[in-house]
């Protein structure tokens, strides 16, 4: 059981990162000091400033949504899992999808910092 829930967060942490990554959406016709850019799936998330305008970090407002975004994928995640049985129980597949959520995690706040420089 505590490996099911491993992976249930590990999943859901990697599959809330790259939903972020690949939702980056560059605004057409802006100007400066409005948003460049937008980020965030299935719920937006961060409006991007315009480069180099940022403030090297999100607005406290915008993190609330991160959370709701990475509940809603361990629900999505949690889901699957119930579906397809034992197969997450693996000890080697946990330890895959641990080892991947926390490198994501860190490149995802390198990718944040980069955004809002």
């Amino acid at each position: 059981m505590k490996n099911k829930i491993i992976s249930i967060i590990s999943l859901g942490v990697s599959l809330n990162w790259l939903s972020l990554f690949f939702s980056y959406h560059r605004l057409q016709n802006i100007n400066i000091n409005q948003v460049f850019a937008t980020g965030g799936f299935p719920l937006r998330v961060f409006e991007y400033p315009f480069p180099p305008m940022g403030h090297d970090w999100p607005p406290a407002g915008a993190w609330p949504q991160f959370f709701v975004n990475l509940f809603i994928w361990i629900a999505f995640v949690s889901l699957i899992i119930f579906f397809t049985g034992k197969k997450m129980e693996n000890w080697t597949m946990m330890s895959f999808l641990a080892i991947s959520a926390i490198v994501l995690s860190l490149f995802g706040i390198f990718y944040i910092m980069l955004n809002f420089d």
